[in-house]
């Protein structure tokens, strides 16, 4: 995962306070640890009466919400999205799956794309496709150190035995939305020539060892028109030979690897140019999501689900650090459905203030919509706000400004103390068209490297 400077932390802290965070934080060895100093017990008790503070009616609720199996995604949608209250716990992780499963059954779904690296999850898609590897050392490619999980090994094993058996047509494929790395986008386009055309593989890759290095932030900034044109030659090189080059590989791979050099040209523009701003990183997460979406549409005649963090995919701002949502929003209207995810008590797994290593802590949102979950069957359940009647006290509640929780891959003392930097204050309409709603949810347990 990119490292995160003490400029650009002090920057989200600030920011955590007044508007919630979602951002994605240092790549650092997990370390077990017990460094949580609230109970969730304290925590219950304390945030109870924010929650209960607005009222409906339990058996309204109970009559509103509905199992993950019944979920009914409206026709004409194009992206569905579904988001996640915070990227440490092991719930909102297995969700990605338990998602993309029922959509592949009873929609036209057939592509998943993460909040992860462009070229990383590239790798990951060619052994979901039927290439070598295992889940395991797939996994490790996605791009941040919170995908090195169970869970997402379980994802991306699901993928790879799905096709095993799939007729073509209901094949599913992995795409990655975000462009903060280069070492896999540069490993992706070596293996393609190395497939196609080993001699031209030699120059293009001792170009790029030359200007962008061997990690992520080796990259020579006073290289950056040199990079860019290499971007350009390659493209130029892809679109020359496209025929020729899917005869020994595909025209779907093809495409992606002339989408993976134009990505390391956001890549460099993000990192010299932009200053690494998240709202260039979501710019270009959108231009990403547009290209996937339109392949998937024109190829393969089919819709697209997202997977990355509550803050991106809202439709409203709700973070003054993320766009997407609004960026998608604004684009598809009725046809971006938005699916926000939240808790009540959460053991969530962070980086330490130091990114030293992991531990896990204690939090409470205080959403009463979670809290009405407590005595349930089961742990979730799937809300769709649009058939609530406003009228009704619930119906008033979720139009109504409420306590969430939004937690980043990122930890300040502050959030022991002030709930301001992990709640949002929005109301649930105003960010999402539906919510699936946890009680209780547990942390993540992250590979050793």
């Amino acid at each position: 995962m990119r490292r995160i400077t003490k400029r650009f932390i002090s920057v989200m802290a600030a920011a955590a306070m007044v508007f919630g965070l979602a951002a994605c934080g240092s790549d650092n060895k997990n370390e077990d640890s017990t460094a949580s100093k609230n109970s969730s017990e304290n925590q219950t008790a304390a945030g109870s009466n924010a929650a209960e503070s607005i009222s409906f009616d339990q058996s309204e609720f109970e009559n509103a919400v509905v199992t993950i199996d019944n979920i009914e995604i409206p026709e004409g949608t194009r992206i569905v999205a579904l988001g996640e209250a915070t990227h440490g716990n092991k719930e909102f992780q297995h969700l990605k799956l338990e998602l993309f499963k029922i959509l592949v059954e009873k929609t036209n779904v057939r592509a998943l794309i993460l909040e992860g690296d462009v070229g990383g999850c590239e790798i990951a898609n060619v052994y979901i496709q039927g290439g070598e590897g295992t889940p395991e050392e797939v996994t490790r490619h996605l791009g941040y150190g919170i995908y090195r999980t169970d869970e997402m090994c379980e994802l991306i094993k699901w993928m790879h035995d799905h096709n095993q058996t799939a007729a073509e047509e209901d094949k599913v494929r992995l795409y990655g939305m975000d462009m903060q790395y280069d070492e896999d986008s540069i490993a992706s386009i070596n293996s393609f020539y190395g497939k196609v055309a080993p001699d031209k593989q030699s120059k293009f890759s001792s170009k790029m060892a030359e200007y962008l290095g061997d990690s992520y932030d080796a990259y020579d900034a006073s290289k950056y028109d040199d990079i860019n044109a290499l971007m350009d030659e390659i493209q130029a090189d892809l679109d020359s030979n496209k025929d020729a080059y899917a005869e020994k590989t595909s025209a779907a791979e093809v495409e992606i690897i002339r989408n993976i050099a134009e990505n390391i040209k956001y890549f460099i523009s993000y990192c010299v140019k932009e200053n690494e701003t998240n709202k260039a990183r979501d710019t270009y997460m959108k231009k990403n999501v547009d290209w996937i979406l339109e392949v998937e549409e024109r190829e393969h005649n089919g819709a697209v689900m997202i997977g990355c963090h509550n803050g991106h995919m809202t439709e409203n701002q709700s973070s003054m650090n993320t766009f997407l949502g609004v960026y998608l929003n604004e684009e598809y209207g009725d046809s971006y459905y938005t699916i926000g995810t939240d808790f009540y008590n959460t053991k969530v797994n962070l980086p330490k203030e130091d990114y030293s290593g992991r531990f896990d802590l204690d939090l409470c949102s205080d959403d009463p919509l979670a809290l009405a979950v407590k005595d349930m069957p089961e742990n979730k359940y799937f809300i769709d706000f649009g058939k609530i009647d406003e009228n009704t006290d619930l119906g008033k509640a979720v139009n109504g400004k409420m306590p969430t929780g939004s937690v980043g891959e990122y930890y300040t003392a502050g959030f022991e103390n002030m709930k301001p930097y992990y709640q949002l204050t929005f109301a649930p309409t105003e960010m999402y068209d539906a919510m699936i709603l946890f009680y209780e949810v547990n942390p993540i347990v992250v590979w050793d490297k």
